[in-house]
């Protein structure tokens, strides 16, 4: 008997279970149909670059060897940079939650407008305050600088359609949030803005990653030994 009696309970908990879920599914639906998708806005900035010639080579290379271990990597021991590009990307999300009344009190949670920001502030390029500026390394160093914060405006330019393709579809891959009647109404409006957040978060986060594993293809050992040697070419027919 006690079997039986076990039996019809796990029965009734999964009846109650599929109800449940028929509720949420039905009370979500109620909630698609009277909200729109929202307005989605991504802005950007390139910054304004400025130029430094006043650091020194222990600067350049401790600023340098940062770069190196925010990749996990080991900056060659006889490295020694003449230039360095220093770009700081900010990212801001901004999600506004609209709140509509629907069926038996429940409330339907919703993305009303969506504003997202990526862009660089105070992008600089240092050039080793030795250099004469006269000289094939001071020439180098200025084009290598600027072929990184290139890098870097091409890298943006290429990704802020993709950031707003993916702001674009949140709505259908996230959507809305049916809460109940006794459910704290501003900890699930938050939660659902976490959830858009960390979609796009992770999605910026990654092409982070990319963009300074391509900035250190120009950086090899091999690449600065090629430059190295075009300049002493270049000041061998000039004399020096």
């Amino acid at each position: 008997m006690k079997k039986v009696f076990f039996a019809l309970i796990l029965s009734l908990m999964a009846v109650d279970s599929v109800c449940a879920e028929s509720m949420d599914a039905r009370y979500e639906q109620e909630c698609l149909g009277i909200v729109n998708a929202p307005e989605v806005t991504v802005t950007s900035s390139y910054g304004k670059l400025k130029y430094n010639f006043d650091k020194d080579g222990q600067y350049l290379r401790k600023e340098t060897e940062k770069k190196y271990q925010k990749e996990g990597l080991e900056m060659p021991k006889d490295f020694e940079p003449i230039g360095l590009t220093k770009v700081r990307d900010g990212f801001h999300f901004d999600m506004t939650v609209g709140h509509a009344e629907i069926s038996h009190g429940y409330s339907c949670l919703y993305p009303q407008k969506i504003e997202i920001y990526l862009g660089f502030y105070v992008p600089t390029i240092y050039i080793l305050k030795d250099l004469d500026k006269s000289s094939c390394l001071y020439e180098l160093a200025l084009r290598h600088e600027m072929t990184h914060m290139q890098i870097y405006i091409e890298a943006l330019d290429y990704f802020l359609p993709e950031l707003k393709k993916t702001a674009d579809s949140l709505f259908n891959d996230v959507g809305v949030r049916v809460v109940a009647p006794d459910v704290h109404v501003p900890t699930v409006a938050q939660q659902l803005n976490d959830m858009y957040l960390n979609v796009v978060k992770d999605k910026v986060e990654n092409w982070r990653k990319e963009v300074e594993q391509e900035q250190l293809k120009l950086d090899t050992p091999e690449n600065y030994i090629l430059e190295n040697k075009l300049c002493e070419k270049v000041e061998a027919s000039r004399g020096k």
